[in-house]
């Protein structure tokens, strides 16, 4: 799963751009580009931004054949 591809869908469905993303997030329209083009977002980003999208946030563990945990 790419997160960012998934992101970019979710701001679709709601209507936001990435800058508006970042407002509700707290942090800058150019360090939320760094982290989507680098796909390197900390759990308490993901927090953030399923927050601002008023989604929830679920994380599993998956075995290796995709079984989980």
């Amino acid at each position: 799963m790419d997160l960012t591809k998934e992101i970019k869908k979710l701001l679709v469905d709601k209507d936001m751009n990435a800058t508006q993303l970042a407002e509700k997030i707290g942090t800058t329209q150019s360090n939320l580009s760094k982290k989507m083009a680098n796909g390197t977002y900390s759990v308490t980003d993901l927090e953030k931004i399923a927050e601002a999208l008023d989604m929830l946030l679920e994380i599993n563990f998956k075995t290796d054949d995709r079984t989980e945990v």
